[in-house]
């Protein structure tokens, strides 16, 4: 009994000790919202290509710039954009003011999947980490493929505004 007592005493110095704070997640730097990839006849073979389309919100206090990314699916992740009808790789990646939110659409600016090493057909997911210039890289959940009507370009691959 006198032995139980005394390592009972023993541990209430350690029940005593003050508790750490639970660790704090940061703020997100950039949110994004209604992601979808577009399925068609350019992304419905290994080698074709696909656009990502999103809103995309700096919640920070200064600017950032989306330039490129990684997917398991693809050989190459770009930013582009489609002027006169003709799709290209923007010059300097998609700017994201502070506290503004950007649209990807078809026929405008979008993420570019480029080299599937699989086809994308309607229902497949995708997985795709953006990288910013002055944020940090941002994970999106796995998106689905989808088709969709809007967004049938001609692409110059040198053509650079």
């Amino acid at each position: 009994m006198r032995r139980s007592a005394l390592i009972s005493l023993a541990l209430v110095p350690a029940l005593l000790a003050p508790i750490a704070p639970a660790a704090v997640a940061a703020p997100a730097q950039v949110v994004v919202a209604d992601a979808w990839v577009k399925a068609s006849s350019f992304s419905d073979h290994t080698g074709g290509m696909t656009g990502v389309f999103m809103k995309i919100t700096n919640k920070t206090k200064r600017a950032i710039t989306l330039l490129t990314g990684t997917s398991s699916i693809a050989g190459m992740v770009e930013t582009h954009q489609v002027v006169d009808g003709v799709m290209s790789k923007t010059a300097r990646g998609i700017k994201l003011m502070p506290g503004k939110t950007v649209t990807l659409e078809p026929g405008g600016l979008h993420v570019m999947l480029m080299g599937l090493k699989k086809p994308i057909l309607a229902g497949t997911k995708v997985d795709l980490t953006l990288k910013f210039a002055g944020a940090n890289p941002l994970v999106i959940k796995p998106m689905l493929a989808k088709t969709a009507a809007a967004g049938e370009e001609t692409y110059d691959p040198g053509m650079s505004h």
